[in-house]
């Protein structure tokens, strides 16, 4: 009964949002003028926006993939240890 009431709860706060970000969309809409039509720059302008971005990109990917690695090789080398009867987990050892 309780995950019932739970749920009518959640459903009611989701509609509630939706309605309040949807009166204070139409509520500006008077304000806020729209475009239109779609953005178009020239091609000096995009490549200052889009210049740079390779690099941090490449860093970034090479840290996450490096940490990732490390985390799977250590997770290995437990799990080898634990089979083999070298290592117990249930040791701490500082």
């Amino acid at each position: 009964m309780s995950s019932k009431v739970l749920s009518l709860v959640a459903a009611a706060a989701l509609l509630a949002s939706v309605g309040a970000a949807n009166a204070a969309e139409n509520a500006t809409a008077n304000v806020v003028p729209k475009a239109k039509g779609p953005v178009t720059l020239t091609d000096n302008q995009l490549d200052r926006v889009t210049a740079g971005d390779a690099a941090s990109q490449t860093a970034f990917l090479l840290a996450t993939s490096t940490a990732e690695l490390n985390n799977l090789l250590a997770i290995s080398n437990f799990t080898i240890g634990f089979l083999s009867g070298t290592l117990n987990p249930f040791v701490f050892t500082p």
